[in-house]
């Protein structure tokens, strides 16, 4: 018996071939069912197959792509009478995804991204960290936005124009996978191997402000956000994912906002993304990641063992990160005693701040209320 959604079918099953072994079922064949074969994925020879229409495929692989696996099992069997598991679902759409899902957009209008960044330029948000930047009290004023919240308005009480700002991150992350799907990749195993493979997500929400520049909040004082953040992967190269980032970025609304702010965790492939695609957004490093790393370069230092000087000067460095301070930091961190020939890795993995250093102006975000971070998850396959 083979399922198609509400139709129950019984078809003849005629005897193996000689060549090939496998049973043949010629009314499957007539009315267009396919087979879709898969390897086990533990490396033996064993093969998997899944019988469905070409429609039924259409349909479990358009799902999954824009839903988690649980979810579209639901709408499936709500929706199409499609009794499926989360591992068929897996399944079909891991060997058919790509003939009816085109996850990689081949016509990006290079005129559009142009005339997107021109009216975008000069927007409010800009306008205002480039005057925070060069106000006279900007010191008390980050002080102020770090102990009790950015000067916002409260959305419930604001019924005047906004502007709206589409944030964007993108990052890399490793994701276990089959020894099929691990053949040929560079790992950190002694012999050379890889337990995971990249993915590179990406994540989009949008903020509101007023017309000049201040945000939007909620009564308890965060930041009014309209949507949740709205997430996008691929296991491609940098070279697909841009232009994916680029069309998530467009179905999610922006060609109707007003400014952009990029966040990125320092990667050289992620700001070639943001200087082609989003070339005229507001940047910034991750503040997660630069706290991360202030805290790698304090584990370079000195220390005796058993003491809480250590996670002082950690709280003390991202202090001064949350404050914009980088160079303090820097200055704060030379002046402790270096670990006996950690002084070459200390340095190098200094450079990561003398090189972002322009992008790592937080206190200015926060005194204009703007995110520093977006928390980026990488989900299990099925």
């Amino acid at each position: 018996m083979t399922s198609v959604g509400g139709i129950e079918i019984h078809p003849t099953r005629f005897a193996c071939e000689v060549d090939t072994k496998q049973s043949a079922y010629p009314l499957l064949d007539f009315i267009g069912m396919i087979d879709y074969e898969l390897d086990s994925g533990d490396g033996a020879t064993e093969k998997h197959t899944i019988k469905c229409t070409r429609n039924a495929a259409a349909s479990i692989a358009m799902t999954c792509a824009e839903s988690p696996y649980t979810q579209a099992v639901q709408l499936l069997d709500r929706l199409a009478g499609l009794d499926l598991s989360v591992m068929t679902e897996f399944r079909v759409t891991d060997s058919v995804g790509s003939e009816f899902v085109r996850d990689v957009p081949v016509d990006i209008d290079s005129d559009g991204i142009a005339e997107l960044a021109e009216n975008m330029s000069g927007n409010a948000l800009e306008t205002r960290v480039q005057e925070m930047s060069q106000s006279d009290c900007i010191d008390e004023t980050i002080d102020s936005a770090l102990k009790d919240g950015p000067e916002g308005v409260l959305y419930k009480d604001y019924a005047g124009p906004t502007i709206k700002v589409m944030y964007i991150e993108g990052d890399g992350t490793g994701v276990p996978g089959w020894l099929r799907e691990l053949a040929g990749v560079k790992g950190k195993q002694p012999d050379g191997s890889a337990k995971t493979f990249e993915a590179k997500i990406g994540a989009v929400f949008t903020v509101e402000y007023t017309f000049d520049g201040k945000p939007l909040l909620k009564e308890n004082g965060e930041i009014y956000r309209d949507k949740n953040v709205s997430y996008m992967g691929t296991v491609r190269k940098a070279g697909d994912f841009g232009p994916m980032l680029y069309r998530h970025a467009v179905e999610n609304g922006l060609e109707d906002v007003d400014a952009v702010v990029f966040l990125g965790d320092g990667a050289r492939w992620l700001w070639g993304i943001q200087e082609t695609y989003f070339p005229n957004a507001l940047t910034g490093i991750d503040l997660y990641h630069a706290i991360e790393r202030a805290n790698a370069l304090v584990d370079l230092l000195k220390w005796k063992n058993g003491t809480a000087a250590k996670q002082d000067l950690k709280d003390e460095c991202i202090d001064l990160l949350r404050c914009g301070k980088v160079q303090d930091m820097l200055d704060l961190i030379k002046s402790r005693p270096i670990k006996k020939g950690n002084d070459q890795k200390l340095d190098s993995a200094m450079g990561y701040f003398r090189s972002n250093m322009e992008r790592m102006n937080y206190g200015v975000f926060a005194a204009c209320g703007m995110r520093s971070s977006v928390r980026i998850y990488a989900y299990p396959r099925f």
